[in-house]
């Protein structure tokens, strides 16, 4: 009933506002369905600091304190939440732990959350050798952890909810010049096939992963093509031009 309350209050402000923006495409078709005028709505997307988020070199003390020389590094940076699912990635490093290729695959965890350490203990019963976790750093540092990832995983649920929304940190990976391994459907993953910046695996599939991972891992050219339009689509989702465009609105 409270809900109910809540949501009648929603529609009403939504019908007495001049305009409304989202931050996807799915949320105004979402509310053109409850009856809002699709006239009246706007989408303004999230996007990224391209004055923090620029392609730079690897750190090599960095590189060096975490073991990474001569390893092609994957990673996932942001919230080790309930709603990310990483125990994929652990199930999927554990596969690749096993496998000898070419070129050393490590998986780099930054950040922190309510699952954190039921992860770190999954990792230490499969023992991985292949992880690493790294506490949250100071935000003007992350973009020196970006620059350790050869690709960097973005993850979610297998949840329809999930399907409306973008991970910002998609946007960084492009401002930052990285391949993205894309484990999330809907309109995100059509952003990564539109400017072709990763491949999209499906979401709880570590097989999947893995076989993504190896396939970027083994064809430079490929991660270099990836990379280049990485870099290409960024200018795209710069927030300074999408505040222009959300003062313009």
């Amino acid at each position: 009933a409270v809900i109910r309350l809540l949501e009648r209050v929603e529609l009403f402000l939504y019908r007495r506002a001049a305009c409304v923006v989202t931050v996807t495409e799915a949320f105004k078709q979402d509310l053109v369905r409850r009856g809002i005028p699709s006239s009246k709505i706007e989408v303004v997307t999230n996007g990224v600091d391209l004055t923090r988020f620029v392609p730079r070199a690897k750190d090599r003390k960095l590189e060096q304190r975490f073991d990474l020389d001569g390893a092609f590094t994957v990673g996932y940076i942001g919230t080790h939440g309930m709603a990310h699912a990483l125990e994929t990635l652990l199930e999927c490093a554990s596969q690749l732990q096993s496998v000898a290729d070419a070129r050393r695959v490590e998986f780099l965890f930054l950040g922190d959350g309510a699952r954190k350490a039921e992860l770190m203990q999954q990792a230490d019963t499969l023992q991985l050798r292949n992880v690493r976790f790294i506490d949250t750093v100071a935000k003007d540092e992350v973009a020196s952890y970006w620059a350790l990832l050869d690709a960097a995983i973005i993850h979610l649920k297998r949840d329809d909810n999930f399907r409306q929304v973008i991970p910002s940190k998609l946007f960084e990976c492009m401002g930052m010049g990285l391949p993205v391994l894309h484990g999330v459907e809907g309109e995100s993953a059509e952003i990564v096939r539109k400017h072709d910046v990763g491949i999209v695996f499906r979401a709880e599939d570590p097989e999947q992963l893995g076989n993504a991972i190896r396939r970027i891992a083994g064809d430079p050219a490929l991660h270099a093509r990836l990379a280049q339009n990485a870099r290409a689509a960024a200018p795209n989702y710069d927030r300074r031009a999408l505040a222009a465009r959300m003062r313009s609105i």
